[in-house]
């Protein structure tokens, strides 16, 4: 998207931004995406706007295009500059006008934002190399982790303030605040979240747990698989199919057997047995309900 813009914008925005602008358009522009695309760059930059301004970009990320006067309740005559504080944006490429007229965040500043950037090592060749002596692990506070399919939709999440969340990879997102915090911010933006299922309770029947546990990674989902197994309750799974292109699908399964990193069980998604590796499973969620259907893998 930075494409779009002049040399003498790329140079003004790079002057803006603290940055000696190169000569060369190309130069210039590769220079621009570097920036943003460094760890908290673009957070760094915003932090240090005028409120408006940045009250505008971050309504920009979670609704998409809008028109001056949708941002601001006043019109523009869809000619030069936008019209402050949108022009704090504007002459720093953090936003364009589409063909529409509308005022959009542009995409590099908008994953830069969203993913926090990415740390730079020096390169050679156009490959970035790192110093083995030098090289180390950062590790970083995370409170709460928000897993979504949806890239939109955690892209909304992630531009809410109160959250604190930032995008570690395409579907995942982490915050240093607590998880009540985290749902607590979302559910006031009225954004969707996974609905903790209600079991009642029977005299004939025990009740089950009233929330949803999930688990990431291959030992945690080993531990909850077992359990969902004992205890006879149904599991969500975010499971990679190879048959749909190793694209992810949702899986509600009751479980019968897990032996050697297999589950066995009866998948409602299919109505039949199936049985799923362990690989290939990206979340697991065990569900309050019992399961309905019982099959061999158990006699």
């Amino acid at each position: 998207m930075l494409d779009r813009l002049a040399l003498d914008d790329v140079r003004e925005a790079l002057t803006l931004l603290g940055i000696d602008p190169p000569s060369g358009r190309t130069t210039a522009l590769r220079t621009l995406r570097g920036a943003f695309a460094d760890f908290g760059f673009v957070r760094q930059q915003l932090e240090q706007a005028p409120a408006p301004a940045r009250a505008a970009f971050l309504r920009l990320l979670h609704e998409g295009p809008l028109a001056v006067e949708q941002l601001l309740g006043r019109g523009w005559w869809a000619r030069g500059l936008l019209p402050s504080p949108l022009d704090w944006l504007q002459r720093r490429a953090f936003v364009l006008v589409d063909d529409a007229g509308r005022v959009v965040a542009v995409d590099e500043a908008r994953q830069g934002y969203l993913g926090g950037g990415h740390e730079r090592s020096p390169s050679v060749g156009g490959v970035a190399t790192a110093d083995a002596a030098t090289a180390r692990l950062g590790v970083e506070p995370a409170g709460a982790v928000v897993i979504c399919q949806d890239a939109d939709l955690l892209h909304r999440a992630v531009t809410l303030t109160s959250a604190q969340l930032r995008l570690v990879a395409p579907t995942v997102a982490v915050s240093p605040a607590t998880p009540a915090t985290v749902v607590r911010s979302l559910r006031e933006a009225n954004l969707p979240l996974t609905e903790d299922l209600q079991v009642a309770a029977s005299s004939r029947q025990p009740a089950l747990p009233d929330r949803v546990e999930q688990a990431v990674g291959p030992q945690a989902i080993r531990t909850l698989l077992d359990r969902a197994v004992r205890e006879e309750r149904q599991v969500r799974l975010d499971y990679y199919a190879s048959s749909r292109g190793g694209a992810a699908t949702d899986r509600v399964v009751d479980p019968w057997q897990f032996v050697d990193d297999l589950l066995t069980g009866w998948c409602h998604l299919r109505t039949a047995e199936r049985t799923f590796a362990l690989d290939r499973i990206g979340r697991a969620r065990l569900l309050p309900a019992a399961i309905t259907h019982r099959g061999t893998a158990e006699d």
